[in-house]
């Protein structure tokens, strides 16, 4: 006798153990903390280096401030009191980044330039870190190193 189909006992198998494969999988993928973590992470890492390339442009030292009155947001001043800003060339406004409101920033070290030459000011390793508000095990460390202002 021959076959030149499935039965449906064979078609009702496939359809329930797919039905359970993408019951397992689906939540591992409709989980987007970890892109928001990692996304912030990236703008984070890219405001420090307009931060550092301003200073290198404007030949002046640029402050990286992470602003506690504010939570989660960094600004770009040429002063560290924050009394005049660096200017955001997209909106003609303070340059200031805020994080998604999932993410926390944070740093040992609230307020850290860059000089002339694009160094570290003070001369020390700065790591700045964002973590997930809903899932404290995700998080992103962006570390500015000391003597060559690298940002990785």
């Amino acid at each position: 006798m021959k076959s030149d189909g499935f039965t449906l006992v064979e078609l009702v198998v496939v359809i329930a153990l797919t039905g359970v494969m993408v019951a397992v999988a689906m939540p591992r993928f409709a989980n987007g903390d970890i892109f928001e973590t990692r996304g912030d992470a990236g703008l984070l890492s890219s405001t420090l280096r307009y931060a550092q390339k301003t200073a290198i442009a404007q030949r002046r030292n640029v402050y990286v401030i992470l602003n506690n009155a504010v939570p989660d947001t960094v600004s770009l001043c040429f002063d560290t009191a924050c009394n005049q800003a660096v200017i955001n060339p997209e909106t003609t406004a303070a340059y200031v980044f805020t994080s998604s409101k999932n993410v926390d920033i944070t740093s040992d070290n609230a307020s850290v330039g860059f000089d002339a030459l694009g160094r570290v000011v003070p001369n020390s390793t700065v790591n700045y870190k964002a973590t997930n508000k809903k899932n404290n095990a995700q998080s992103v460390t962006v570390t500015v190193e000391a003597d060559t202002g690298y940002i990785h």
